[in-house]
């Protein structure tokens, strides 16, 4: 698979409109490489040779050869043939969106799980393309010298391929066994901030919870996933957690790898939508990470809109998405501006979920006291003759166990 150096290669795009060729360009320049010529196709039909026309790849390869261009970038996947036609006519190297993104996926990567994640959907992408050379690397099975036992270097590479993607699977299954035992034991409400990459999902972390999560204004800054405890005014503590951010046209070997990552997302109490109100494409992206998550979260899952970075829009631009979205929170993350409203919509979802309960706990069962402690927020506690009196507010789920202890109020 191609690797892209640093600032070395001066690439040529190529994808169906403007909007599009805007963010292959942040993905190209993210990656390494300088965007030096945008070039767009009208003809939506594919062409299984050469995804364009031919007449379009001479264009192309009369342009990259004009300017100097020693990479060419298609705005959507190449099939393998695709790939190897293209190379073989234009004469320069020939990527795709997907190679670009697994490339800055590879260079962010710091974590084991994400490294392993990254290597797995690089394999799986690279796999089909290594068969896709078969025909001309079957050559290497005849003539002399050639016949009897052994396998061609082609096959070789297969076999060692699939073998290191079998590995890598089981290492992700080990590793999703591991995060559900952490989630059987975890007693607080899970709070999942999703967004499209570079919304600034890092940064509001940062803000709310005292998180060091790395920020950058650049797309996928940031792939580990962080969690921290943040406590609310109601006493009981939320967890927090920074989950990767969506793309339009993520790899599908990257969704697939991300899977153990975007289980938090999956079996989040709360989801914080985070949106880049400065966007000029942000109704599409916000379409993008609406359909991941329809397909992750239970339909009961509360999902709050939080629109970023309003220090950057017009007045006039905030009073129209007020209007529009008004259940949602309308906060800048990087300057402080209104965060206080996320920890107060917490706050508020969370004590709808809690009761005021006045206990009589036998000390047989004392064990429930740190517990209490750590869900709930309490008023009152005395160690009496028989029993423990406590007042707190509990979560119902918590109340509900305590049921045949409860005074009535």
């Amino acid at each position: 698979m191609y690797q892209i150096e640093e600032m070395e290669e001066k690439a040529v795009l190529v994808g169906l409109t403007e909007g599009e060729l805007k963010e292959l360009e942040l993905l190209v320049e993210t990656a390494g490489a300088e965007s030096i010529l945008k070039m767009t196709y009208h003809d939506r039909k594919i062409d299984p040779a050469y995804y364009i026309g031919s007449g379009k790849v001479n264009e192309i390869k009369e342009a990259a050869e004009t300017v100097g261009a020693n990479l060419i970038v298609f705005d959507n996947e190449l099939s393998p043939v695709q790939q190897r036609n293209l190379e073989d006519k234009i004469e320069i190297k020939v990527i795709d969106r997907s190679q670009v993104i697994l490339d800055i996926f590879a260079r962010h990567a710091h974590s084991r799980e994400s490294k392993i994640q990254v290597e797995l959907a690089q394999l799986q992408y690279r796999l089909p393309r290594l068969q896709g050379r078969g025909v001309e690397m079957s050559r290497l099975a005849g003539g002399i010298g050639t016949r009897g036992p052994g396998e061609t270097k082609l096959e070789v590479d297969r076999r060692r391929i699939e073998k290191k993607i079998h590995r890598l699977q089981e290492k992700l299954k080990e590793i999703k066994a591991s995060r559900e035992l952490q989630r059987s034991s975890r007693k607080d409400p899970l709070a999942a901030l999703v967004g499209y990459t570079n919304a600034g999902k890092s940064t509001l972390m940062n803000r709310l919870a005292g998180a060091d999560s790395y920020t950058a204004d650049k797309l996928f800054a940031t792939l580990d996933s962080t969690m921290r405890q943040l406590e609310l005014p109601v006493g009981q503590n939320v967890i927090l957690s920074d989950t990767v951010g969506f793309i339009s046209k993520l790899p599908h070997q990257l969704v697939a790898s991300f899977r153990t990552t975007l289980e938090e997302v999956e079996n989040a109490d709360i989801i914080l939508h985070l949106i880049d109100a400065s966007n000029s494409e942000m109704e599409k992206n916000m379409r993008v990470v609406n359909n991941e998550i329809r397909e992750l979260v239970d339909p009961d899952c509360r999902i709050i809109k939080v629109f970023n970075k309003i220090d950057l829009i017009e007045e006039s631009r905030l009073d129209d998405l007020k209007i529009i979205y008004p259940e949602a929170l309308f906060i800048s993350a990087l300057k402080g501006i209104n965060t206080d409203s996320v920890i107060e919509k917490l706050n508020r979802i969370i004590s709808e979920e809690m009761v005021e309960v006045e206990l009589d706990l036998p000390y047989s069962e004392a064990g429930w006291v740190e517990k209490i402690h750590n869900t709930a927020k309490v008023y009152e506690e005395e160690y009496q003759k028989n029993n423990i009196y406590i007042k707190a507010l509990l979560p119902q789920t918590t109340a509900a166990k305590l049921n045949k202890y409860r005074r009535e109020v």
